[in-house]
C-alpha cells in the first residue's frame, strides 16, 4: 500500500523493508540456534536487492545493519553461555559476505545502467540516422535499391518503383522479377566481371552499383537522366536569357537610329522605289523593337506591384481594349464567365497574359463568329482561365516546345510569346499550360484564389 501509495519517499520505504528484514532473521536466527544454524545466509537476499536499487551510502548501511545485527546477536548468546566464542569468526566472515554482496550487486548494477545508458544513446543515435535516412532517401530524386547476396531487394525508396513503374516494391521480391533488366547486370558485378555502371532499355535510366559488404550485398542506384538535361536546359535558358538581355540594351539606340534615318528618307521627295525601301525597313525595324520589349519584359518579372482583382469585371474590360485594337468582331468571342472570385495579381502581367494568349488564338483560328471561347470558374482553391480556338490546333511535334523561348512557326514571330506568358504567370503564383487540341488549340491558366 505505501509503495501504491508513493509515500513516504522511496529510501524510506527501501529502509523500512531492509530493516524489518534484518529483524525478522535475527529473531528466526535466536530461536533456531543462533548464528551457526546458517540461517544468516538469507539476509544475503535482501542486501544484494538493496543493492540493486539503492544508492552506495545505503547500500553499506545495510550491510553494517545486518552485521550489527549479527554481532549483537552471537554477543548475546556468548553472554548467556550459550554460544562459544569460536563461533566469532564465522560471524565475522558473514558479516563479510554481507558488504561484499551488497557493494558487488550495487557495482554491477551501477555498471549495467551505464552500459544501458551508453546503449540507449546508441540507440537515439541509430533511430536518428535511419530518420534521416528514410527523409534524404524518400525525397530523392534518384532510386535507391539494396539487394543482398542471393538477389533479394531488401530496401527501395519511393523514386526507385516509380522509375521501375511501380507503386511499390515490397521487401523481398527478388530482382530478377521486379527488375531483370538489371538482374544479368548486377549478377555480372557480383563476381566482379562487369562495369560498374549500366543502363535500363532504351537508356530510359542510367544505373550504378555500389557495394555495401563483402559478402555480395550492394546498392543500386537508379538515375533518371531526364533531370541532368532539364538542369542542363535551365543552366543554357539562363545563360540565353542574360545574353540576349544584354543584347537587347545593346541595340535599341541603333534600332532608334535606324527608324529616325528611314523616316527622313521618307520625307526627302520620296519616290516609290524609295517609299518601298522605307516601308520595308520600318516593318523590320518594328519586328526588332518588338522583340526588344519583349526581352525588356522578361527582365521586369518580378518588379511589378500585385493586386486584388475582381476577375471577371477585369477580363471583360481588358476584352473590350483587345478588340478595339486588334479590330476583333465583337461576335468572334464567346465569353463563358462563372467566377466572381478575387485574386492577388499584377495588372500589367494579366494584360500581357491574356495579350499574349489570345493574339495567338487569334492569328490560327477560322476567324469567324464563335472562333475564340474564353472560360472562367472557380475549382477547388483556384480559378481557372481556357482560352480555345477552332483553328487546326498544336501538330504533335510541336506541342513539347510551345513554350520553349525564341521557337516559332510564324515567319513574322518572334517565338517570345508564350515563354513570356508562362514566365509572368509563373512570378504571380499561375499556372499556364497546353490544354491539349479540342480539336483547337486550348490554353489553361490556373490562379490561386486568395486575396493579396
Amino acid at each position: 500500500m505505501a509503495i501504491r501509495a508513493r509515500w513516504p519517499s522511496f529510501p524510506i520505504q527501501l529502509s523500512m523493508q531492509i530493516m524489518c528484514d534484518v529483524l525478522f532473521i535475527t529473531l528466526l536466527l535466536a530461536a533456531s540456534g543462533g548464528v551457526t544454524s546458517g540461517l544468516g545466509l538469507l539476509l544475503l537476499v535482501p542486501l544484494s536487492s538493496a543493492g540493486l536499487i539503492g544508492n552506495g551510502r545505503l547500500t553499506l548501511f545495510y550491510a553494517a545493519l545486518a552485521s550489527l545485527a549479527m554481532l549483537s546477536l552471537h554477543s548475546y548468546g556468548v553472554l548467556r553461555a550459550q554460544a562459544s566464542t569460536n563461533d566469532f569468526l564465522q560471524v565475522a566472515l558473514l558479516s563479510l559476505s554481507f558488504f561484499v554482496m551488497a557493494w558487488l550487486a550495487h557495482f554491477l548494477t551501477q555498471r549495467a545502467l551505464t552500459y544501458e545508458h551508453a546503449a540507449q544513446e546508441k540507440a537515439d543515435e541509430l533511430s536518428r540516422i535511419n530518420r534521416i535516412h528514410a527523409v534524404a532517401a524518400g525525397d530523392s530524386p534518384d532510386g535507391v535499391l539494396a539487394v543482398d547476396a542471393s538477389g533479394h531487394i531488401t530496401y527501395s525508396n519511393p523514386q526507385a518503383a516509380k522509375l521501375l513503374g511501380y507503386r511499390e516494391i515490397e521487401s523481398g521480391t527478388k530482382l530478377q522479377v521486379a527488375a531483370p533488366a538489371l538482374y544479368a547486370p548486377f549478377s555480372a558485378w557480383q563476381k566482379r566481371k562487369g562495369a560498374q555502371t549500366a543502363s535500363l532499355p532504351e537508356g530510359r535510366v542510367r544505373v550504378r552499383f555500389l557495394p555495401l559488404e563483402k559478402g555480395g550485398e550492394g546498392v543500386v542506384l537508379l538515375e533518371d537522366p531526364s533531370r541532368a538535361e532539364t538542369l542542363a536546359q535551365q543552366i543554357k535558358l539562363a545563360a540565353l536569357g542574360r545574353l540576349t538581355l544584354s543584347i537587347a540594351h545593346e541595340i535599341r539606340n541603333p534600332l532608334s537610329a535606324i527608324s529616325h534615318a528611314a523616316q527622313l528618307l521618307g520625307e526627302d521627295n520620296p519616290t516609290d522605289g524609295t517609299k518601298r525601301l522605307t516601308t520595308i525597313i520600318q516593318n523590320n525595324v518594328h519586328r526588332l523593337d518588338h522583340m526588344v520589349q519583349d526581352i525588356l519584359t522578361l527582365n521586369r518579372r518580378d518588379r511589378q506591384e500585385k493586386e486584388n482583382l475582381e476577375i471577371e469585371p477585369f477580363i471583360q474590360a481588358w476584352m473590350k481594349e483587345w478588340r478595339q485594337a486588334e479590330e476583333i468582331p465583337e461576335n468572334a468571342v464567346i465569353m463563358d464567365m462563372k467566377s466572381t472570385a478575387t485574386l492577388c495579381f499584377a495588372p500589367q502581367h494579366l494584360r500581357q497574359i491574356l495579350w499574349n494568349l489570345s493574339r495567338n488564338a487569334w492569328r490560327h483560328c477560322r476567324q469567324q463568329p464563335g472562333s475564340l471561347r474564353f472560360r472562367l470558374e472557380d475549382r477547388d482553391k483556384t480559378v481557372v482561365l481556357e482560352i480555345t480556338d477552332d483553328g487546326p490546333g498544336v501538330p504533335e511535334d510541336n506541342q513539347s516546345r510551345l513554350f520553349e523561348p525564341f521557337y516559332t512557326t510564324a515567319s513574322q514571330g518572334t517565338g517570345l510569346g508564350l515563354y513570356i506568358a508562362r514566365e509572368l504567370a509563373d512570378a504571380n503564383d499561375a499556372r499556364l499550360e497546353f490544354a491539349g487540341n479540342q480539336p483547337g488549340a486550348r490554353f489553361r491558366l490556373t490562379m490561386t484564389h486568395h486575396p493579396c
